[in-house]
């Protein structure tokens, strides 16, 4: 892709015009090769307005050239309106302004005194420092070309710090979507993991199993199941109900256990040993497997079911140890021989029942 060229402006009086051909005749190698474009109010055609194409193109020049003389210092439009936003563009870094000094005058204190002039030490170029016009001229076009060079080093290293401030920007709002993104899913997957087919609010039970409260959340299991199929604390769930319990509920209820146990609780881990020690899928008794079944989860010990106050409601407790309620027979035995002081020993009927229900919806 071609670079695009400098626009020079040249500032000057009619009566230094020839001076003005002449150094354009000594840009003309900028010209052609494309690094600069030139323009001076000789190019404004007939019937356009010679001011707003005036300030046209110096409100739009890269470089502005003042070629001072006595005559320009004279000329109020040169003054009054060209040299004053030349300096104003350049204070802002809009434009380059480069004084060339094409005769001898006194320009101490003008506002553009502060820049380096062309030719070299401010030599006019219509002096006898200067073996001909063409030397100084040479020197002129040289400086031009420097200033070009540095211009075209500042546009390159702009135009890659907006290349890289929109790169940044663009990885800003890459990451920003990013980020909405995963909040929409982890909103979404929020959701999910308390879904309900009977609108109940699971978010107690996530709570206490997020802050290990075992004990606590083994009871609110038990009434949350019971308020699905529309029973009260202190009744239990039978055997067909739960081999109808609702598939979002209960897989609600498992991810919750087996994600804040890191897989050591929860209704499918039990499903895995029951049906390892033998256990069948038809809601029916079958002792030797409930029994094996107790023995793992450690809910009987040498033999004998354990008591209620031996329940071990931490982690170090064998895997698949609660939720309880569910294997103690039915929801609600669990709390009622709790109260109780009795040991647990029925279920049979219901872990089958159960672990068929996490088979059919594929927990």
């Amino acid at each position: 892709m071609a670079e695009e060229s400098f626009k020079l402006f040249f500032s000057y009086s009619h009566k230094d015009e020839t001076l003005r051909d002449e150094l354009a005749y000594h840009l003309s190698i900028l010209e052609k090769q494309g690094v600069i474009a030139s323009w001076h109010d000789r190019e404004i055609l007939a019937g356009e307005q010679w001011h707003d194409q005036i300030s046209d193109n110096l409100n739009t020049a890269d470089i502005i050239l003042l070629l001072v003389s006595a005559y320009f210092l004279a000329s109020n439009y040169c003054w009054d309106v060209e040299v004053k936003k030349a300096i104003e563009r350049h204070d802002k870094g809009e434009a380059c302004v480069i004084p060339v000094i094409l005769r001898p005058v006194d320009w101490t204190g003008a506002p553009f005194a502060k820049l380096q002039a062309l030719p070299k030490n401010a030599e006019p170029v219509v002096s006898r420092y200067w073996h001909t016009q063409d030397e100084a001229f040479t020197d002129v076009a040289k400086g031009i070309r420097g200033a070009v060079q540095k211009l075209k080093q500042e546009r390159a290293k702009r135009q890659r710090e907006l290349e890289e401030a929109e790169e940044r920007q663009q990885e800003a709002e890459r990451l920003k979507s990013e980020q909405e993104e995963a909040e929409k899913l982890r909103q979404k997957l929020r959701q999910n993991e308390l879904a309900s087919e009977k609108g109940v609010d699971y978010s107690r039970l996530r709570d206490l199993l997020a802050a290990k409260k075992w004990q606590e959340a083994d009871k609110e299991t038990y009434l949350l199941m019971l308020q699905v199929v529309g029973r009260e604390d202190g009744d239990y769930i039978r055997s067909e109900e739960l081999l109808n319990f609702p598939c979002t509920d209960l897989r609600t209820i498992d991810r919750l256990w087996v994600k804040y146990s890191n897989g050591h609780f929860g209704f499918s881990v039990q499903k895995e040993i029951y049906l390892s020690v033998g256990g069948k899928l038809n809601g029916k008794y079958y002792p030797e497997a409930w029994e094996k079944f107790g023995d793992h989860v450690g809910w009987r010990v040498n033999g004998n079911w354990i008591w209620y106050c031996h329940v071990t409601f931490n982690t170090s407790s064998p895997r698949g140890h609660l939720p309880g309620g569910s294997m103690t027979g039915y929801w609600g035995f669990w709390w009622e021989v709790a109260e109780r002081g009795e040991e647990l020993g029925w279920g049979g009927e219901e872990i089958s029942s159960l672990a068929s229900r996490l088979v059919n919806c594929n927990i």
